[in-house]
């Protein structure tokens, strides 16, 4: 009997409590709070995927959206068969990597010095040679790349080869574009096919 009159008064007490909360206004404002909280994370996953449009990728690839590495937002996907490495990159810094730096002739410079600015963190390139500048078609539009090789010591395969290149979206920002593969197995086409897809 006792502890049923516990719980009865604990529960009334309860009542009491919520009726003050919501004659005083607290839940309208609780309620406002988490509203708010809520519309600012539907936002941000808005946001998030709206990087590009991946919804005519097939099941040929994995894909990894929504990854963020020092603030930058990527988006990796993988050739299932070859294992080459379609990495699109929205960077923090709109100035790091732009189509007039792909197109220019010192852009073997620009890169060294990106290189260097990040050197330790996360990837340890030790060489990044351009061999050639070329475009190709994706994301409804014509993209500036320039073909390299790459040395890097602290991944178990060391020899990289493949494109580096900058894409406009729709919102005006850059898009990095990097496509690799070991040396000897890039290839252009599976590059191409999978940006021709990407909107």
């Amino acid at each position: 009997m006792k502890g049923c009159l516990g719980i009865i008064i604990k529960t009334v007490i309860a009542v009491l409590v919520f009726f003050g909360l919501v004659h005083l206004g607290a839940v309208d404002f609780i309620k406002d709070k988490i509203s708010e909280h809520q519309s600012a994370q539907e936002q941000q996953e808005q946001e998030e995927k709206d990087i590009v449009d991946l919804s005519e990728i097939n099941d040929e690839y994995t894909i990894d959206k929504d990854l963020k590495i020092l603030k930058n937002r990527m988006i990796i996907a993988e050739h299932n068969a070859t294992g080459q490495k379609m990495i699109m990159v929205e960077p923090r810094n709109e100035d790091i990597l732009t189509q007039e730096d792909i197109n220019a002739d010192n852009i073997q410079q620009k890169i060294d010095d990106i290189i260097n600015k990040y050197k330790y963190q996360v990837v340890k390139f030790d060489r990044v040679e351009v061999t050639k500048h070329g475009e190709f078609k994706g994301l409804n539009q014509t993209i500036p790349y320039v073909k390299i090789n790459a040395e890097i010591s602290n991944l178990p395969i060391k020899g990289y080869e493949g494109i580096l290149g900058v894409a406009k979206l729709d919102n005006g920002k850059n898009l990095i574009i990097v496509s690799v593969n070991q040396n000897g197995k890039y290839s252009q086409i599976i590059n191409n096919a999978f940006y021709e897809k990407v909107k």
